[in-house]
């Protein structure tokens, strides 16, 4: 069934960019607990430590949002969605994931383009010269990601069954 298939994509592409984005919390913790011991050992800052955990923390950021819908961690506004049954409930999630669908994916369209333009114009970083397209792309990553998902639960809307609803449970 290609429909199980996308739910599997879906779920194994969250799982790895969750991965990812735990990877980057323990390396933003590394970073910054060498800043604070450098500092207060050493009395001198470690060079570029500041930028490079802003560098992982929007990666993580990003690599964090699609996870965050499939667990349903996001915050939403069920005042309505939440009184409304049967087909109107329907109509009205289908309406909200096109619309975040299009915007998610007009966001992850910018970041491709913004690391793309980086890596075109070897844009590096102020304090250590790394190469701005290289934390761009994560972000990029996440955010597309992040529409993939949105994509993929509009189409689970539109032709889910309930073996599939089961299946996810």
């Amino acid at each position: 069934m290609p429909i199980r298939s996308l739910n599997r994509v879906v779920n194994v592409c969250s799982k790895i960019a969750e991965s990812t984005a735990a990877v980057f919390l323990w390396m933003i913790f590394l970073v910054l607990l060498g800043e604070l011991l450098s500092r207060n050992l050493l009395s001198r800052s470690l060079a570029g430590s500041w930028e490079l955990a802003a560098f992982m923390m929007a990666a993580m950021f990003f690599l964090g949002l699609a996870p965050a819908l499939i667990t349903e961690s996001h915050v939403r506004v069920t005042m309505l969605s939440g009184r409304l049954k049967g087909r109107l409930a329907w109509l009205v999630e289908a309406v909200v994931l096109t619309v975040a669908f299009v915007v998610s994916s007009y966001g992850a369209i910018a970041l491709i383009n913004l690391a793309l333009t980086s890596l075109q114009r070897g844009s590096r970083s102020w304090e250590l010269s790394i190469p701005l397209a290289l934390p761009q792309a994560f972000v990029a990553l996440g955010m597309t990601l992040f529409a993939f998902t949105f994509a993929a639960r509009l189409i689970l809307l539109l032709f889910s069954s309930d073996e599939l609803r089961e299946e996810e449970q």
